[in-house]
């Protein structure tokens, strides 16, 4: 006997479907009206475009104005040795804002911002998964310990898109340790006498992630956003067919689950497959120039998000000083200034 398709339920998933089309696509850009804007500050990438990292901050807040920052606690520079913890170069940065009047996200984990994402010490290698496991809490506390009581640190950020591993997988770091280092985290947070307590979030692919990961876990969520991108196989990925009010209606859906979702990772550099130093300005430019920069303000700024962290604050830096091109660095140093 031949079923006949349900028409009723043929027309009800066509409804939905125009209806999901319309509610992310159809519209016009709100600007917030109060926006605060950041960066994040990489010192091993600093490092690798041949800056002085404590040097490069100090212009972020002097002369580019930055008042908002998110700092990896890179396991691998904290604890070189098993049990041998070295907390000066991230004291140093810390306080450094400090003397400015910023804040701060602290994030710590195994995967955070920059490649080769996975920041895990050698060291690990030679332990069971389980001592492996402990050693990374440990670490995470010893981070929480150290700067507990830092008067730049509003946020705890644990991990970087741990559910986005396409690009890189780290190894030994499970789901469950990822809400194991949340938990340490939030409860010892809720457990502090003095001040208020201060959100613990993760990160997921503005892209390629429903942001639901972690649901009851965390205190809210970042999210990454880029606008030209590279692939191996099918080369440049232009996603100009997302409008910027697309985000802030997909983070209405997820925030009553996940809490305040911001946008922590908005490109404001290229995107290559090999490090950028090593390019020719030509092939940078291929996926982000300076109109591109600017375009990718103006969308910025019409995603309607109260939070925004640029990424890309190391480069515009070294393009000025190695390459002789200041405008990026100039572009943004102006439009800090415009909106402090």
């Amino acid at each position: 006997m031949k079923l006949k398709p349900n028409r009723t339920a043929l027309y009800s998933l066509f409804a939905v479907f125009i209806v999901l089309l319309a509610y992310f696509f159809v519209g016009w850009p709100r600007e917030h009206a109060d926006v605060r804007y950041g960066i994040t500050w990489s010192k091993p990438y600093a490092e690798e475009l041949g800056l002085n990292s404590q040097q490069g901050l100090e212009v972020m807040l002097d002369e580019v104005n930055v008042r908002r920052f998110r700092i990896p606690a890179y396991w691998t520079l904290i604890e070189p040795e098993q049990g041998y913890f070295d907390f000066t170069w991230l004291d140093a940065q810390l306080d450094l804002i400090e003397r400015y009047d910023g804040d701060v996200t602290l994030a710590v984990g195994a995967r955070l911002p920059r490649w080769p994402e996975c920041w895990v010490p050698e060291w690990t290698e030679n332990l069971s998964q389980s001592d492996r496991e402990s050693a990374q809490l440990n670490y995470v506390q010893k981070v929480y310990e150290r700067y507990s009581e830092h008067p730049a640190i509003i946020k705890w950020q644990i991990e970087n898109e741990v559910s986005f591993t396409f690009f890189a997988k780290c190894d030994g770091l499970t789901k469950q340790l990822v809400a194991e280092q949340l938990s340490l985290v939030r409860g010892l947070e809720q457990s502090r006498v003095k001040n208020i307590q201060r959100p613990v979030i993760t990160t997921d692919s503005g892209e390629f992630s429903t942001w639901l990961a972690f649901v009851g876990k965390v205190d809210g969520k970042g999210v990454s956003l880029y606008r030209r991108v590279t692939n191996p196989w099918i080369g440049v990925i232009n996603y100009w067919f997302i409008p910027p009010w697309a985000y802030q209606r997909k983070a209405n859906l997820v925030s009553p689950f996940i809490g305040h979702i911001h946008i922590s990772e908005f490109q404001m550099e290229p995107w290559a497959s090999v490090p950028l130093h090593t390019l020719e300005n030509s092939a940078m430019f291929f996926t982000l120039d300076h109109k591109q920069m600017e375009r990718n303000l103006v969308y910025a700024q019409r995603t309607g998000f109260d939070e925004i962290y640029f990424w890309g604050a190391e480069w515009w830096l070294w393009m000025a000083r190695e390459r002789g091109i200041p405008d990026f660095l100039d572009t943004m140093t102006q439009f800090f200034e415009e909106n402090r």
